[in-house]
């Protein structure tokens, strides 16, 4: 018989507490870099450690610190060279790690980029319309969720808020592991995905992962959970069903004051009032509708709480679609006359749903733990090791 959540929470929590697994640790996650640039040719060269090259699945050469490699488009197929020499033309060429420990740089030269350095191995495809190369970085699970923390939380935070966010991106790569499988690799490294940019290189980060390892957040029936998170709430978060029409049972809206001082806390936007007015039109309001009336000050406020639509006498808008029409910060606003202009005040910054960055950076201030923030952020939750999900999910 399965076993329930409720029944056994203190049980997994002391699980949780006395376990550590090397099982993610040596998983390989199979990223792709650059996604977001058309690369035709970049340099290799090794950052730490010595590297094996093969092509098209025929060993090379090692090359250690002082090799550099430059790879570049040829017809149909990818040119490795060296400075002094051509090594050959290949449908794909990889560089494996040595069994110790190795890292490698890259520098795009069409088109120029700046120096990035990542953990492991690289493989390297021709795109299918042969007009762009496709790198993909072979790396172990944990030097990942390392490099996204970095990237996703900067250098300037806490350990704490480390922690959180490292279970976080854990969560969420575990759960969404084969988002690009039918393109040849996992995840890619833009927000699609989660922002990777290259390894960690600050301790406290690396620190923070390595003290998590392994750890989760699950929900009520023990399935990893949609781990969403934003800037800034604005004071208040959103219930998941508002925004993505998927109800759950952790993505719950709660009250925030944590965030409410910080950057993206407050927002303003002006558009002319013609343009509203058109605006509304194109949407179903009716030509016999006074445009007088929906501009008075009380027309439209959200200041005691978030709404999920627009209204307006029998007129309704979701809030989601003016936010995306007019590329507005948030949901999260009033609708304000002055003069010929209407005003949007907002709050907020992202959509609400989840974890609240700014809020989780201040609670980690203020000397809450990992724990804290997870648990005041998501509802009904446990975090939990990989090991002991396992077994408590079986039969």
């Amino acid at each position: 018989m399965k076993l329930r959540f409720r029944k056994y929470t203190v049980l997994l929590l002391l699980i949780v507490a006395g376990l550590k697994t090397e099982l993610t640790a040596a998983l390989p996650v199979n990223v792709r870099i650059f996604t977001t640039n058309i690369i035709s040719t970049f340099i290799f060269s090794p950052a730490e450690g010595s590297y094996s090259i093969y092509g098209d699945g025929v060993f090379l050469m090692d090359c250690d610190a002082t090799g550099i490699f430059q790879i570049g488009i040829e017809k149909d197929s990818i040119h490795l060279k060296t400075f002094e020499n051509d090594i050959g033309n290949y449908a794909t060429i990889k560089f494996v790690s040595k069994p110790e420990h190795a890292a490698f740089k890259i520098k795009c030269v069409f088109p120029l980029s700046l120096v990035r350095t990542y953990d492991d191995d690289l493989e390297v495809r021709l795109m299918p319309d042969k007009t762009q190369l496709l790198l993909i970085n072979k790396v172990g699970l944990e030097s990942y969720i390392a490099g996204v923390v970095q990237s996703e939380s900067g250098k300037t935070n806490n350990r704490e808020y480390y922690k959180m966010q490292a279970i976080l991106c854990r969560t969420y790569l575990l759960a969404n592991l084969n988002r690009h499988i039918t393109e040849g690799f996992q995840v890619c490294d833009d927000v699609h995905c989660q922002v990777y940019l290259s390894r960690a290189t600050e301790n406290k980060v690396k620190d923070a992962v390595l003290t998590t390892q392994g750890l989760v957040i699950v929900d009520s029936d023990l399935n990893l959970i949609t781990a969403a998170f934003h800037s800034n709430c604005g004071g208040e978060t959103c219930n998941s069903e508002d925004v993505w029409a998927i109800s759950t049972t952790y993505l719950k809206a709660v009250k925030d004051t944590f965030c409410i001082h910080k950057t993206n806390a407050y927002w303003e936007r002006s558009i002319p009032l013609i343009d509203w007015q058109v605006y509304l039109k194109s949407k179903g309001k009716k030509e016999n509708d006074s445009f007088s009336k929906p501009f008075n000050t009380n027309n439209f406020n959200q200041q005691s709480g978030r709404a999920i639509y627009y209204v307006d006498g029998s007129f309704k808008l979701p809030l989601k679609t003016i936010r995306a029409d007019f590329k507005l910060k948030s949901t999260y606003f009033s609708v304000t006359p002055k003069g010929n202009n209407i005003v949007f005040k907002g709050r907020g910054y992202g959509h609400g749903v989840g974890l609240c960055q700014e809020g989780a950076m201040q609670m980690s201030k203020s000397n809450y733990t990992y724990i804290d923030i997870l648990h005041h952020y998501y509802k009904g939750i446990i975090v939990v090791d990989l090991t002991s999900l396992n077994y408590f999910k079986q039969e």
